[in-house]
């Protein structure tokens, strides 16, 4: 539209704002971007087993500090289909530590209930072990071991692959147990971790925080922390 200055020779044009849609080959359509699916973190670890590693609960992987002395494991995104609680509806009837030095936690419900695999993960061991009994050892790809014993029957083996939640025991009593009850361990390159640091034992719950494990001295020590870029490399550089 063309609008005439009556008092000089300009002119001025304004747009036409009622112009139709360009047609359709003149048309740009942007890709809708996809949502990322967050997927547990993933560490190098081995699942090629060797005769030790399946008759023995401490067993150290060359793979999982093999970058240097520290280790992120971050719980803070994991889906709730990533993890399970290994025992449903247990209650903690004796503690980690203590003047025992108990390596675990001893959960019951009754006899024969189904334990669960507390995160996915390669069977590295299935079998009797001295005062544990019938035992199960997990390797998880998320830098974890955990640990099922005095079970009154196994139902995998070394070498299967097992989902979070999976069933992979019953609760017994074999080994040294005086009555039917989990003892549960998890251990990070063979030396075992207070498992209350990453389960709520009371909600039966994990919690879901970043940890960060450093190596020193032949000993490993886990902390919950915040999470930072690069925070890898700043620990790599201080401890």
């Amino acid at each position: 539209m063309t609008v005439y200055d009556t008092e000089s020779t300009c002119s001025v044009v304004y747009p036409n704002l009622n112009r139709s849609t360009p047609p359709a080959e003149l048309q740009v359509n942007f890709p809708t971007p996809e949502l990322e699916i967050y997927k547990a973190d993933r560490k190098p670890v081995t699942t090629r087993f060797s005769s030790f590693d399946k008759q023995h609960v401490r067993s150290k992987d060359p793979l999982l500090f093999s970058s240097g002395n520290t280790m992120i494991i971050d719980f803070k995104e994991i889906g709730d289909e990533e993890y399970a609680f290994p025992l449903p509806g247990g209650k903690v009837i004796s503690s980690y530590g203590g003047r025992r030095r108990h390596s675990g936690v001893d959960i019951k419900t009754r006899a024969n209930d189904t334990i669960v695999s507390a995160f996915d993960g390669i069977v590295r061991m299935a079998a009797p072990y001295a005062a544990y009994g019938k035992v199960i050892v997990v390797r998880h790809y998320n830098g974890l071991e955990t640990v099922y014993s005095h079970n009154s029957r196994n139902l995998v083996k070394a070498g299967d692959t097992v989902q979070a939640g999976q069933p992979i025991g019953l609760t017994g009593r074999t080994g040294r147990a005086t009555t039917e009850h989990l003892h549960f361990e998890i251990r990070i390159n063979g030396e075992h971790i207070n498992p209350t640091l990453f389960f709520d034992f009371g909600k039966c719950d994990l919690y879901k925080k970043s940890f960060a494990c450093i190596r020193k001295g032949g000993k490993i020590t886990v902390a919950a922390v915040d999470r930072f870029p690069y925070q890898q490399n700043y620990l790599s550089y201080y401890y």
